[in-house]
């Protein structure tokens, strides 16, 4: 039975009714978390995102039920491109493209 509270590799190990094996490297504790919106680890070297390039994700929803990581650049990019989108100053302000709570990226100036 799936559970929601389970991870995908969790889930897909109860179905099957196996146990899959670990990537070589990886401890049980280590997280990787992909932005929500790349759906990448790190950012692109790139000249294009200046301080932020090859960057972790640096922004997390508060919904402790969504908690979905992003980062500030791709957030922000997402949130211009939503029309109810506010801004105060270098602050946008919108909502998660996940659960829809309340979010506030800081935007930095590109190159």
């Amino acid at each position: 039975m799936l559970r929601k509270e389970k991870t995908f590799g969790e889930n897909l190990s109860n179905l099957l009714e196996i146990q899959l094996p670990k990537p070589q490297g990886v401890e049980k504790n280590e997280q990787q978390i992909e932005c929500g919106i790349c759906y990448s680890q790190f950012l692109p070297i790139d000249d294009e995102f200046g301080a932020n390039s090859g960057g972790k994700t640096d922004y997390s929803c508060e919904n402790s039920i969504c908690n979905k990581a992003f980062h500030s650049v791709c957030l922000g990019d997402w949130l211009r491109s939503i029309t109810t989108t506010r801004q105060s100053f270098n602050v946008l302000f919108g909502n998660c493209p996940y659960c829809s709570e309340p979010v506030a990226v800081k935007i930095g100036t590109r190159k």
